[in-house]
């Protein structure tokens, strides 16, 4: 058996992803260098000398990590994968294509892309790429105004997908499915996604996503006042414990672990965000009876109310039910999202 020293890197100092990985300081400890770079670091402690010979023996211009090589070799990387997808593709001949848009954190329009085909026999599902729609069909204009408004229209986002598949090289008359949810943006008879990829790829027929169909099902739920009342207080106790670390400590000391927050797109965790609340709801009670014994005033309130919440009968009625609908509803949306699906 080794033993293998691993420095933990905190960041407190400026990003830096430059310089020569050998020479060593004492401030190198505390700056963090990205990912690449400690991979390496840890290869090199991890006993790799051929690696350590390259970079101690190679001249400065050649040693092939520099951000600009990264980002470079990065991009060697996603070619051949695509390469690799899109031989997979014209081999199979037919497709379907999937694609659905959204924001992500940082507030950036994301289309993500995937292609369906069978291969040998198999159905492969290949994410082939997030598209950034307002980037790829707005540019600024010459004008000190900016560019022109950035409407993500159904016609623009399917425009945006025709393009992108015949950037590939893919014939759209070999598109013989096209799969989204059924928002009127994608689904509209008269200017969606859907109809505008139709218009070019004659032969593909819509496929909505009946997972999404039953997430739109599930979510009618909430229409029942002690259902929304439910969830709302599974939500303050999730989380009450989840902005606190102190708080927190408490309910992983009594429940071995934490509690999954109630997402709002991902049906499948909300399924198990309420089986789990079920399973430990003695747990969490105990733990909110500690909290509200603390003389920290604002954290012993609010405990000794979401206890008493949860103590309610109406309340536990409530979270019973909707565990016995969430355990037939979460292995069939599983089910819904498996590869071989099929009409």
């Amino acid at each position: 058996m080794c033993n293998i020293n691993i420095n933990i890197r905190i960041s407190i100092a400026p990003y830096r992803d430059d310089g020569s990985l050998l020479e060593e300081t004492a401030d190198d400890l505390v700056v963090n260098e990205g990912n690449f770079r400690e991979l390496l670091r840890f290869r090199i402690a991890s006993g790799d000398s051929v690696l350590a010979n390259h970079l101690r023996e190679t001249g400065a211009k050649a040693t092939y990590i520099s951000k600009t090589i990264q980002n470079q070799l990065l991009d060697c990387c996603r070619q051949e994968i695509m390469s690799i997808i899109l031989n997979y593709v014209t081999s199979a001949r037919l497709y379907s294509v999937m694609f659905d848009e959204t924001t992500d954190i940082s507030h950036t329009s994301q289309m993500s892309l995937v292609l369906r085909y069978v291969l040998d026999g198999n159905i492969r599902e290949d994410f082939v790429g997030f598209i950034d729609p307002h980037d790829y069909n707005y540019k600024p204009s010459d004008s000190a105004i900016g560019p022109t408004e950035p409407t993500l229209t159904g016609e623009v986002l399917g425009k945006t997908v025709i393009n992108l598949l015949q950037s590939m090289n893919l014939n759209l008359a070999y598109c013989v499915g096209i799969g989204t949810d059924g928002c009127s943006v994608m689904a509209s008879q008269q200017c969606g996604a859907v109809m505008t990829i139709m218009t070019e790829a004659k032969n593909a027929i819509r496929c909505p996503c009946f997972n999404h169909a039953l997430n739109l099902s599930v979510s009618k739920s909430s229409d029942v006042q002690s259902v929304r009342n439910a969830v709302g207080v599974m939500r303050e106790v999730i989380s009450f414990f989840t902005s606190s670390s102190k708080r927190n400590f408490v309910l992983k000391h009594a429940n071995k672990g934490q509690l999954i927050g109630m997402c709002e797109t991902r049906w499948v965790e909300r399924h198990d965000a309420v089986l789990q609340f079920k399973t430990h709801l003695g747990d969490i009670v105990n733990s909110l009876t500690v909290v509200a014994s603390w003389e920290e005033g604002e954290s012993a309130a609010k405990a000794r109310s979401l206890e008493l919440a949860l103590c309610n009968t109406e309340f536990i009625i409530t979270l019973f039910a909707l565990s016995d609908v969430f355990s037939v509803t979460m292995p069939l949306s599983k089910l819904l999202q498996k590869t071989n699906i099929d009409v």
